[in-house]
């Protein structure tokens, strides 16, 4: 089992964001309750990042589009914030090699920050952190192949097929033009 680093907060990226400091942007976070209704649970001014770096991986994705029934859908990725299974769910067609490549195939970027400027709050996950603080980054790595690195540190893949009937519930479907 990965173990949440002591010293560093991580968080990926598909781009390198181009900024020097990266300056915390309004986040706002919904869940279903018991009923089926909708309530926000976290609604601040923050920046967000973790103590697992193969989460901040997980993140380095680059949600492609494709058209599926007629509808806009992206490839996407799942990680569970809130409990601690080392398991990416991968949505996407065909197979899980193709809709990983689709995903992480153009690499990504891993910033590394002092974690004690990160701090854990209610309504977010127990594996995410955040500052409210504008902040430079110790360190950008460049990750060439971010499904190499998961795999390395023992990460899981569930593969979930979008054109499957049953899945159809976990289209991620956007509007407009491909």
């Amino acid at each position: 089992m990965n173990k949440p680093n002591e010293k560093y907060a991580y968080h990926g990226s598909k781009n390198f964001l181009g900024l020097e400091t990266i300056v915390p942007k309004k986040h706002v976070r919904s869940r279903k309750d018991e009923q089926g209704n909708l309530k926000v649970i976290f609604d601040e001014i923050s920046f967000h990042a973790t103590p697992y770096r193969w989460i901040a991986l997980a993140y380095t994705l680059d949600r492609k589009h494709f058209k599926l029934d007629g509808e806009i859908v992206s490839y996407n990725m799942g990680v569970d914030l809130y409990d601690h299974e080392e398991e990416l769910k991968i949505f996407g067609i065909e197979s899980l090699e193709k809709s990983l490549e689709k995903l992480y195939g153009d690499g990504g970027y891993l910033f590394v920050f002092d974690k004690g400027k990160f701090f854990h709050t209610q309504g977010l996950g127990n594996l995410e952190i955040i500052t409210k603080e504008s902040l430079k980054p110790i360190r950008v790595e460049r990750i060439d192949h971010p499904v190499s690195e998961l795999k390395k540190l023992g990460i899981s893949f569930k593969f979930i097929d979008l054109s499957k009937p049953e899945n159809e519930r976990s289209r991620n479907i956007i509007t407009g033009k491909i």
